[in-house]
């Protein structure tokens, strides 16, 4: 079993995802680190496209910040801290919902196109918090046997 197969399994991250799963609008929600990589999915969205998710949404995010960062920065060679709230995307398909989660990850959370926003943005941020909280506790991976 892989890291990302225990991540997409473990009990700890679909405690966090389960509420956000319960609203019936609610189709998948993902759990990435913020350079790309899948943490944790909802069961129902097959693996390979939830990484792509994860890897999508880290590049749409980056993108987001890259953009309102350029049109908003008041002294472009002085910049300020500029973090990201939400990104909601509404199509014909659906909702996509993305939000950071702590300081290296962030949660996206996907369903049909009059999923209740408000109720799903309040959920999502707390459970966000939850998962900032989580990944904030975990131990550095070792990396080459050195502990990083």
């Amino acid at each position: 079993m892989t890291d990302t197969d225990r991540a997409i399994k473990s009990d700890d991250y679909s405690l966090v995802l389960k509420p956000l799963l319960e609203v019936s609008q609610v189709r998948h929600a993902v759990i990435a680190s913020s350079d790309g990589m899948l943490v944790a999915a909802s069961e129902a969205l097959p693996r390979d496209r939830a990484e792509g998710v994860a890897a999508m949404s880290s590049s749409v995010l980056s993108a987001i910040r890259a953009t309102t960062n350029a049109a908003l920065q008041p002294d472009p060679g002085n910049p300020i801290d500029n973090p990201i709230e939400t990104i909601t995307t509404i199509t014909e398909l659906g909702t996509c919902m993305m939000m950071p989660a702590g300081y290296n990850a962030f949660l996206v959370v996907v369903g049909d196109p009059d999923m209740p926003m408000g109720v799903v943005a309040g959920l999502a941020a707390r459970q966000a918090r939850k998962v900032g909280e989580k990944l904030m506790s975990v131990p550095a991976r070792d990396v080459g046997g050195m502990p990083s």
